[in-house]
């Protein structure tokens, strides 16, 4: 019984043998990857704008990018509606490495070694924009006079934060980031991928108001926090949690790309719908023609007591 199974096992190995033939040349190398499936890294806004020119456009006069902002070559940093000239007293452009803000509020400064500009007990350190709606600013005021701070903001003011290390080197500087500001991959994650394959790899897009609470709040939402008798900054999405609005989703009414400042100084509406879409009965017989022409929605149901600079 042995002999037979050995002698079908020969003859299979010899056809085998047979029809394998000569190994062939080797074959042309295939196409390079296209990177899917590879952890992605960040390409820089500026690339994503090479595509995304529009949202680009209109992004680019919106807050988010100005978050921090690099001072290159001495030179200040540049802003769609505002202009800081200025620096603290007994500091040159030469001694300034970022600036905080600048756009809508306020500015700080942070020195060559990575530290928040505070100065001594009674320096001025923070520049206050002019606020046209309450006719104050455009001065210097105290920022922590007399304390060493370090720049610990990096996770809701740079793209691609990481709480280990220092940027540049810097000690003061905690934490690295890709980009400064919050740029297009702070949201729709980094995009080396997508640049890679635009049809294979698709970005995170996120469109819960949980995306913007992630740097829109100060503390728990259940609570709005109060300093002076104002709001603090930072409270958006504790006061959209705290109102029947919190059953919709931030860009229902707000367009992600564009700055409710950005739209103000262009004219624009700053919201993509209008209260009267769906209050309209609330307008039907609470808002007549004649206090259409003196007051709008917002004067009594969203008063300004929010305090950022001033």
């Amino acid at each position: 019984m042995r002999r037979p199974l050995l002698f079908l096992a020969f003859l299979f190995v010899l056809v085998l043998a047979a029809c394998a033939g000569d190994t062939g040349p080797a074959g042309p190398a295939g196409p390079a990857g296209d990177a899917v499936g590879v952890a992605a890294e960040y390409v820089g806004s500026a690339t994503c704008a090479g595509c995304h020119e529009g949202i680009a456009e209109v992004f680019n006069k919106s807050g988010h990018p100005y978050k921090l902002n690099k001072v290159v070559d001495g030179q200040p940093p540049t802003y769609p509606f505002t202009e800081i000239t200025e620096t603290p007293e007994g500091y040159t452009w030469d001694d300034i490495t970022y600036v905080i803000g600048g756009y809508g509020w306020k500015a700080r400064f942070i020195d060559q070694e990575g530290f928040i500009i505070t100065g001594d007990a009674d320096a001025t350190t923070q520049y206050n924009l002019v606020n046209e709606a309450i006719g104050l600013g455009g001065d210097w005021v105290p920022y922590h006079a007399g304390e060493e701070k370090a720049y610990n903001c990096g996770t809701c003011h740079t793209t691609g934060y990481q709480p280990e290390g220092n940027q540049d080197g810097l000690p003061g500087l905690i934490g690295t980031w890709a980009e400064p500001g919050i740029q297009c991959e702070e949201c729709h994650g980094p995009g080396s991928n997508h640049v890679a394959s635009p049809y294979g790899a698709a970005l995170k897009v996120d469109r819960t108001s949980n995306a913007c609470g992630d740097c829109h709040l100060r503390g728990a939402p259940e609570a709005i926090n109060a300093s002076g008798g104002f709001i603090r900054h930072h409270e958006q999405y504790e006061e959209l949690f705290q109102s029947k609005h919190r059953a919709i989703d931030c860009v229902a009414c707000h367009d992600p790309h564009a700055g409710v400042i950005q739209n103000r100084k262009e004219g624009t509406a700053t919201t993509r719908v209008d209260c009267d879409d769906c209050h309209f009965q609330n307008a039907q017989y609470q808002k007549s023609d004649v206090m259409k022409s003196v007051v709008d929605c917002i004067d009594c149901h969203m008063p300004r007591l929010v305090k950022s600079a001033v």
